[in-house]
């Protein structure tokens, strides 16, 4: 009999899904979000995270997203590109905050690294939690990874999440690098994808 997280299959995110997983997009971007969106609570954050996810050729598009999802419920999230990809994902990002606010000044701070299949955001429904669907929603990760001939995945786990940090390396993830985004300091981890 199958588990309750065997029941959820992973698929290529659409725009139309927008409504569920934009929220859970801004939990898992956190600090980054309210900073981009100049917010102070993730829902204040979701206009300008459902702008960027409905349009194409930016980080945070539906195109770069993966869904795991039963009976039209998503459950979780994984946002993931090529990091050699990143910069000029970040460009459209960067041109719409400038336009918003031409005073700012919107530096890009450089989170992946080019040789990698860059993990920028993961998330799981509230509701759905403990079930090992981010686990499932990592190993679709490592699919799209080695369907677009990547072959190294990487992320950023926040210093304040140590059991975030646990599950990657209980995944085999090692941490490498450290990055400041944000005012915040992250870890950079990565994992080799072998056969």
């Amino acid at each position: 009999m199958p588990t309750n997280a065997e029941l959820f299959h992973a698929r290529r995110a659409r725009a139309g899904d927008a409504a569920q997983v934009v929220p859970l997009l801004v939990e898992a971007i956190d600090h980054l979000a309210l900073q981009l969106a100049g917010a102070s609570e993730h829902m204040a954050a979701w206009p300008l995270f459902a702008k960027l996810y409905a349009a194409r050729g930016n980080r945070y598009s539906h195109q770069h997203a993966l869904v795991l999802e039963r009976a039209g419920e998503i459950a979780a999230v994984a946002l993931a590109y090529p990091g050699a990809q990143e910069a000029i994902l970040v460009e459209p990002v960067l041109k719409l905050l400038r336009r918003r606010d031409p005073e700012g000044d919107y530096e890009h701070e450089v989170e992946s690294a080019p040789d990698e299949f860059y993990l920028d955001a993961l998330a799981v429904a509230a509701s759905q939690r403990g079930q090992g669907l981010a686990v499932q929603m990592i190993e679709a990760v490592y699919a799209r990874a080695i369907a677009l001939g990547q072959c190294r995945v990487g992320l950023l786990v926040d210093h304040d999440k140590p059991g975030v940090q646990r599950l990657y390396e209980r995944l085999g993830f090692a941490v490498d690098g450290e990055r400041l985004l944000a005012g915040h300091r992250y870890r950079h981890l990565s994992r080799l994808l072998t056969d």
